[in-house]
């Protein structure tokens, strides 16, 4: 099953307008007591890698992203890349290199941004490094996350505006040290600094003195069918970014391992290859039968270490051997699971 959903040109065209009229309005508020009294600063985006899967993402939505991060609070404001390229062309003309420090000296900017930008599957991620212009040794970073959701019904491509707008708000916000930067904002522009998570495997226990249920007859179907309803109840959450599971199967085949057992507790290898991705937490759980059906618990751990450390469960009973009823019970523990 794909996780990005179809949307027609003339749904884009009206977003971009809405987000306009949002941007318009003067009513938009700014996230802390400290932001209103802080003098709006200049930052400059010196360089911007993109790797490999991000290579067709255009610098002009990146540079979008970033002005819109920045107004949307008044904390900063970006230079525009015409207005860099420009400066940069009379510094040339003088003879002289056009450099980050000697550009950012001539416009008066207050920082320097360096971004790095990837993506794995319909995970994106932002890496944003910034330097002080008066003092290069002062530099601070961040890293923000967000799932791409959209692609465009013409040509299939990958719809990166609102996706990319999210992971950058979240590096900007931890860059600059203010988690609460968007919290008091409306709708999609209310983002914070969120951990990743991953859903994992459910280990399908069964009890050979029981009556079999079809359930554990087909544990690949059903469990699979699990996880998907784990993403899809918890895929809003503003405290986590979610890892869907195409993504996550995407990640487990560049280390070769081709076919996750979803009706399995996690493996060792499983969390060697999460620790290398930098995952925060997990998901996992037990489908246990028992005389009044099956237990379920879910569990949601922090990843440290490249291992699992438990946060909180919960639990459940399913009566009856009905995927519906498990999906039912599955969707309800992880709202409980996960402060829905």
């Amino acid at each position: 099953m794909r996780n990005l959903f179809k949307i027609t040109i003339l749904v884009f065209l009206n977003s971009i307008i809405f987000v306009n009229g949002l941007l318009a309005d003067s009513s938009v508020s700014t996230t802390s007591k400290e932001a209103d009294t802080r003098k709006s600063e200049l930052f400059m985006i010196a360089d911007v890698k993109l790797g490999k899967e991000a290579s067709d993402l255009t610098l002009s939505k990146v540079e979008s992203a970033m002005a819109l991060a920045g107004s949307l609070t008044e904390r900063f404001h970006l230079v525009p890349f015409s207005m860099r390229d420009s400066i940069a062309q009379t510094i040339v003309d003088q003879n002289k290199a056009p450099t980050a420090a000697a550009i950012a000296e001539k416009l008066n900017v207050n920082k320097i941004l360096f971004l790095n930008i990837n993506r794995v599957e319909n995970m994106l991620r932002v890496d944003i490094s910034a330097v002080d212009a008066d003092d290069f040794d002062e530099k601070t970073e961040g890293t923000g996350y967000a799932l791409l959701h959209f692609i465009k019904e013409k040509d299939e491509q990958v719809l990166y505006d609102p996706s990319l707008l999210a992971a950058v708000q979240r590096a900007v916000a931890v860059c600059l040290k203010d988690s609460m930067m968007y919290a008091s904002l409306d709708g999609k522009f209310n983002v914070i600094p969120a951990p990743t998570l991953i859903i994992g495997g459910i280990d399908f226990q069964d009890d050979e003195e029981l009556y079999i249920w079809d359930l554990y007859s087909r544990m690949a179907v059903a469990s699979y069918d699990m996880l998907e309803t784990i993403f899809e109840t918890a895929k809003d959450c503003r405290d986590f970014v979610i890892y869907d599971i195409a993504t996550r199967d995407t990640i487990y085949k560049l280390f070769k391992l081709y076919f996750a057992e979803n009706y399995r507790a996690p493996s060792k290898f499983e969390m060697e290859i999460l620790g290398k991705f930098q995952v925060d937490y997990y998901i996992t759980g037990t489908l246990k039968r028992v005389k009044e059906g099956a237990e379920l618990e879910l569990g949601l751990y922090k990843i440290k270490d490249e291992k699992l450390y438990p946060v909180r469960f919960e639990k459940g009973i399913l009566k009856e051997d009905d995927i519906y009823k498990l999906r039912e019970l599955t969707s309800s523990l992880t709202e409980q699971l996960l402060k829905l």
